[in-house]
């Protein structure tokens, strides 16, 4: 009987060694993609921040019905309110403003009144990072008061002016004008489709305001009190998706991929926006173009200056013809957030980060210094 023939040898040193080699080579695969992923990780970070805040809980907006403007945030309110991309605290003063709290009585110092939707309101960033806080510092002297209210649209800031606005007495009120007013707001007599909001028709040359009260939908609002706790849908729970949120929601690269992949016409659509005709354009700011008139005469009879500073978008032609054509000042924020190599907004609802706001910031306190509506009137 032969003998068991023993292990060893050149060939069984071949295969150790080809088994040696193949390790290596593994390894040095995954070590470059893991250099690879932290280069890419690095890179996102500083310039374009991709972060993911849905681990925690996600919540519908805080407000509350209102029979003139059809809601209004909530008074005293204190939460935080967290979407995919950012988490923040909502503080609200006694009047529902996302402000501290001020006498409608002005003291020593001169004031400026912000009014807008949720991009002048900060959404997506802290109250002390938005432009208007930003102003209120930079701005010796001044009072920047933010009466902004998520969603509203012209009519309602027009709505908002002439009740509670101007008894803060300011010299100038600065409106951030966005391109939903036109596209979606102005022209629309519900909010989301079911809860009904104020809205103005032009009845023999002049703007009356109809729909006021606005009638009370319970089932908008108990819609929205059960969405509480499930805004945007509820967090994962269990196994491999409870790790993705608890370890892999921290890595921008992560996140800016996974989007990506999940939403792969994102880009296009954004860029595809508003490619309307101008005649068409013009014809849908009809509306808007009265109230901003009547806005600007409203202020004018109370000892205020209106100025105009607009979202980027394709009504800015028409809205800056609309201006000069009315004498109103307007600031132009194409030249300010246009070709940064940072973001100026969050990826997924389209507002304005923190760098966006520090930017308007700056443009808005040099364009009132140049145009010398800071000096005493």
């Amino acid at each position: 009987v032969p003998k068991a023939r023993r292990r060893g040898g050149p060939e069984a040193g071949k295969e150790m060694s080809g088994r040696a080699g193949a390790g290596k080579k593994t390894a040095v695969l995954a070590g470059a993609v893991l250099l690879c992923a932290l280069a890419g990780e690095i890179g996102i970070r500083l310039f374009a921040p991709f972060p993911d805040y849905t681990a925690g809980s996600i919540r519908s907006f805080p407000d509350r019905y209102h029979p003139l403007y059809g809601y209004k945030g909530i008074p005293n309110l204190d939460k935080t309110f967290t979407l995919p991309d950012f988490s923040h605290r909502i503080l609200n003063n006694r009047r529902g403003f996302r402000d501290r709290d001020r006498p409608y009585e002005r003291g020593a110092k001169r004031r400026i009144a912000v009014v807008g939707d949720s991009t002048a309101w900060g959404w997506g960033v802290e109250a002390g990072e938005r432009f208007s806080d930003i102003m209120e510092r930079r701005l010796e002297g001044w009072e920047v008061v933010n009466l902004a209210q998520a969603g509203y649209s012209t009519d309602q800031e027009l709505l908002l002016l002439e009740g509670e606005g101007l008894a803060y007495h300011p010299e100038i009120v600065l409106l951030l004008f966005d391109r939903n007013d036109v596209a979606e707001g102005n022209n629309a007599r519900a909010i989301d489709g079911m809860q009904p909001k104020p809205w103005y028709e032009e009845r023999d040359g002049a703007l009356e305001v109809r729909g006021v009260p606005v009638p009370f939908d319970p089932a908008y609002w108990d819609l929205k009190a059960s969405l509480a706790e499930t805004y945007g849908g509820p967090a994962p729970r269990g196994g491999w998706r409870r790790f993705w949120r608890a370890a892999l929601a921290h890595s921008h690269l992560f996140n800016w991929i996974s989007f990506r992949v999940e939403h792969p016409l994102w880009g296009r659509a954004r860029e595809g926006d508003g490619h309307a005709g101008e005649a068409l354009l013009e014809k849908r700011f009809l509306l808007t173009g009265k109230l901003l008139a009547r806005m600007n005469r409203l202020c004018s009879k109370r000892g205020a200056r209106l100025v105009i500073a607009d979202v980027p978008s394709e009504y800015s032609p028409v809205l800056e013809r609309f201006c000069h054509g009315n004498k109103i000042p307007y600031l132009d924020l194409r030249p300010v957030l246009a070709g940064r190599l940072r973001p100026v907004e969050h990826r997924r609802v389209g507002h304005w980060n923190r760098y966006g706001h520090r930017l308007v910031a700056a443009a808005a306190v040099d364009f009132l210094k140049k145009n010398g509506l800071l000096e005493a009137g």
